[in-house]
């Protein structure tokens, strides 16, 4: 009987072992499965916040276009701050400043929102190249927005 009785007690301690195999190997499920949540909330985040600047954007480049004349005025024009000029493109930049804030919330100090306007010649026939360049989340979200005016 005594070799039975060895064999029972040898078989509690397997038990156990297989019950903190087991433990472990819930554990790291539940690791990454957490791990796939935050990266899926990460990457969510970073696709809203490309659609709203993607709208800032075409309305900053919508405004533009209904002021071709003055374009070259719009250029290093940082919408991080609000402007108390009276010019159109003053006016405009405070429009831009306040759907920014709306869309994107007050801008942290990584953030960006400036505009750049380069003018090109081709066959004697003058373009503008606009980026838009923007970052919200303190600059965790960061893209640019590029478009051409007066193409040739």
């Amino acid at each position: 009987m005594g070799g039975v009785e060895l064999m029972h007690n040898n078989q509690k301690g397997v038990a156990l072992v297989e019950a903190l195999v087991a433990a472990v190997i819930v554990g790291i499920g539940f690791i990454a499965v957490f791990g796939l949540a935050s990266t899926s909330t990460r990457v969510l985040m970073s696709s809203i916040d490309r659609e709203k600047q993607n709208m800032l954007a075409n309305m900053i480049y919508e405004d533009m276009l209904t002021d071709t004349a003055n374009i070259l005025k719009y250029h290093n024009i940082d919408f991080k701050n609000s402007s108390g000029g009276s010019a159109s493109h003053d006016k405009k930049r405070a429009k831009w400043f306040n759907a920014a804030n709306k869309k994107l919330g007050s801008s942290l100090t990584n953030d960006k929102r400036k505009i750049e306007v380069v003018k090109k010649t081709k066959s004697g026939k003058d373009y503008y190249v606009v980026t838009i360049r923007m970052a919200s989340r303190d600059g965790k979200a960061s893209n640019h927005f590029k478009r051409v005016i007066n193409a040739p």
